[in-house]
């Protein structure tokens, strides 16, 4: 007969024996964790245009050079050099202010020191019209309109601050010559182009990257950027072209009303185009998306 005492010891060495079991057992895994949230879109604001410049403008087309073609390209000895004295003359109207002060003294010592040079280039430049444009008036009012896109060009407002600094730089070396002859001077030229050249590409990027922004976005975003609004109602009118337009309208800046100055050779109008010396600031305004609109009620 089996002992109450083995009965009870046996009991115990089962019991032992299923908690050792237990305990090899493979745990079930804890519970997955939840997912994460979804990423927050951050929806970039639309692309701005360089130095104040207005949402939406024509820019000169792009030559086999990589440079723009505008109206200061492709020129002959004496454009260039009465292109010369057309960027310093805009400057000398436009860069107002005591540390531009070098630019006026400049110009007005140029066109005392090359009078009889400057003389014969215009007279020649003349002749050339009037070899075009037989009726003389005909050769007179088609150099007033070359001159004014001239003028129009070199008053550009945007590409204002680097185009007064080139003007500087002329003036520099004007004043380091003995004697400030206008055919050496021009060959200084690049330096009154190159801002406007770097305008030209640097707006040439903001179109690029705003029409990326446009595609993605404007659909849903659109209304709430400044840019994609004016941009929207600029195509339904009249676009902006640099030499071509009215300068104030290349410009998001509020500028007062420009003067004009006549050019007593040309008779071309020579834009006076006041611009604050501090970049003006464009709205920049987080995108906010377009309302879906509501179902119509059912009757």
């Amino acid at each position: 007969m089996i002992s109450f005492e083995f009965r009870q010891a046996r009991a115990a060495a089962t019991i032992l024996g299923v908690v050792l079991l237990s305990a090899c057992a493979t745990k079930a895994p804890p519970p997955p964790p939840p997912p994460p949230p979804p990423p927050v879109e951050v929806i970039p604001y639309r692309p701005l245009p360089p130095s104040g410049a207005t949402y939406i403008m024509v820019m000169p087309p792009l030559g086999p050079d990589g440079k723009h073609l505008t109206v200061i390209r492709g020129l002959s000895d004496d454009q260039r050099l009465w292109y010369f004295r057309s960027a310093w003359n805009v400057a000398a109207l436009n860069c107002i202010g005591p540390e531009f002060q070098p630019i006026l003294d400049g110009y007005g010592t140029f066109l005392k020191g090359n009078a009889k040079a400057l003389k014969a280039v215009n007279a020649r430049i003349d002749k050339g019209f009037r070899a075009d444009y037989p009726a003389g008036r005909d050769a007179i009012k088609a150099r007033e309109k070359q001159m004014t896109i001239v003028y129009n060009f070199f008053a550009l407002p945007p590409a204002r601050a680097g185009f007064c600094q080139a003007a500087l730089q002329v003036a520099a070396l004007a004043a380091a010559m003995p004697k400030p002859d206008a055919m050496a001077l021009s060959a200084n030229f690049p330096l009154f182009e190159a801002p406007f050249e770097a305008f030209f590409n640097a707006y040439d990027q903001y179109q690029r990257d705003a029409a990326a922004w446009d595609a993605q976005y404007g659909a849903r975003y659109g209304a709430s950027q400044p840019g994609y609004v004016a941009v929207q109602a600029a195509r339904l009118k009249g676009i902006p072209q640099v030499g071509q337009s009215n300068p104030l309208t290349t410009t998001t800046i509020t500028l007062p009303q420009s003067g004009v100055v006549t050019d007593q050779e040309t008779g071309a109008q020579i834009p006076v185009i006041p611009v604050p010396k501090e970049p003006a600031g464009i709205p920049v305004v987080q995108p906010v998306p377009q309302a879906t609109p509501k179902p119509a009620a059912k009757p």
